[in-house]
């Protein structure tokens, strides 16, 4: 039998995903635009990548891990995971891209997914860590009878 915290790190980490496909929707649409309107790509994966982190902020916040109260934390901390994994996924774009000689779609696809997991990471760890950490233990005491 499951416990109620594994379930609640499932639905987390399904809700995360269904608001990741709308910001990655953000990302690649802004991208696509901005690549049309020739900006250099590097330009266009800061600005799009930009556009998909304020809509992810503002829906994981809400609808994946459920935390309330004052932005000024968690958004610092959102917003310095983002910087980091931007970093990241820049640079593996470089490499695969400008270095391999992938495809550019194909490499911002693969940077895409290593951004995802770094972020749920991210996220779920330290962003929302207090409000993460209050559920689990939350969940723990129901299922202890508690």
């Amino acid at each position: 039998m499951k416990s109620i915290a594994t379930r609640e790190s499932l639905r987390s980490f399904i809700v995360f995903g269904l608001v990741g496909i709308l910001n990655t929707g953000v990302d690649v649409a802004a991208f696509t635009l901005l690549t049309w309107w020739r900006l250099p790509w590097l330009t266009a994966q800061v600005v799009a990548y930009g556009c998909g982190v304020l809509n992810s902020f503002l829906m994981n916040r809400k609808f994946t891990f459920k935390q309330q109260g004052a932005l000024t934390k968690g958004l610092l901390r959102f917003l310095l995971l983002n910087v980091v994994t931007l970093g990241i996924t820049s640079a593996s774009m470089a490499f695969l891209h400008d270095q391999m000689g992938i495809q550019l779609w194909i490499s911002k696809g693969a940077a895409t997914l290593l951004g995802v997991v770094l972020n749920f990471a991210g996220s779920r760890w330290w962003v929302f860590r207090s409000e993460v950490r209050a559920s689990e233990e939350s969940a723990n005491r129901l299922r202890a009878g508690l």
